[in-house]
């Protein structure tokens, strides 16, 4: 329990107390959890959606929804969306001005057109699924979102020598870890689903295996902006596959 409500501390703004704050292991441990939190969010995003289609047209709820997500998380893993492609764009393939510019606190105009390109894809991909397919859709889209930085976490390595906020994730995360995630997170998309839900988690997992050996050749691993990363377009991607599974 302690692990999850860590968890639920590092990806909300929910107000969790805790006498003191995680060590570093401790929230590498907690990482386990980080679908399950997805799915706690997904849940919330299909409660607030029922009332709400009474009074929305379908655009207009997608873009509270999406503005729901990115509040009860805090913006969390924009940032790194953001500071990602204004590496890709400004590096030109130098892995050390790579990592410089993605530690770079200021956002370049790459990282605001990423910002701005993605919300506005999320929101209309969602907007224009049927409205009996919302359900399964919100709570497939967070939980995997958040599989695939576990994903990341367990299969790669940290690409920084120095220390840095992915770093305890992907050190503490195991191959142990990651199988009860994907268990948890197995038996959730076949609930909501069906074989379909099964169908998007392994195509997820497949998307999370090209970007880990994506950045593996350009920076020679993963950090915290690149989970932050693929965290969101893991989402955008989830739903782009239920256009191709109807």
């Amino acid at each position: 329990m302690r692990r999850f409500l860590d968890a639920v501390r590092f990806l909300t703004i929910f107000p969790i107390q805790r006498w003191a704050a995680p060590s570093a292991g401790q929230m590498g441990a907690a990482m386990v959890f980080f679908p399950f939190v997805g799915a706690l969010l997904g849940l919330i995003l299909i409660l607030a959606a029922w009332p709400l289609s009474r009074a929305f047209p379908p655009g207009v709820l997608a873009a509270i929804l999406v503005g729901g997500l990115i509040a009860m998380t805090g913006g969390l893993h924009w940032d790194g969306v953001a500071d990602t492609f204004d590496g890709l764009a400004g590096a030109r393939g130098d892995r050390k001005r790579m990592l410089a510019i993605m530690k770079d606190s200021r956002i370049g105009a790459i990282g605001v057109l990423s910002l701005a390109f993605l919300v506005l894809f999320k929101v209309i991909l969602l907007a224009g699924l049927p409205l009996d397919r919302w359900k399964a859709a919100l709570l497939l889209m967070p939980m995997l979102g958040r599989l695939l930085q576990v994903a990341l976490a367990a299969w790669g390595r940290y690409a920084r020598v120095e220390e840095g906020t992915g770093k305890a994730f992907v050190e503490g995360m195991g191959a142990r870890d990651f199988y009860v995630a994907l268990a948890g997170t197995g038996v959730i998309s076949l609930l909501a689903a069906g074989w379909t839900g099964l169908f998007i988690l392994a195509l997820s997992l497949l998307y999370g295996l090209g970007v880990k050996v994506f950045f593996d050749s350009k920076i020679g691993g993963v950090t915290g902006d690149i989970l932050g990363m693929v965290n969101e377009t893991g989402e955008i991607f989830v739903l782009l596959l239920f256009y191709l599974f109807p």
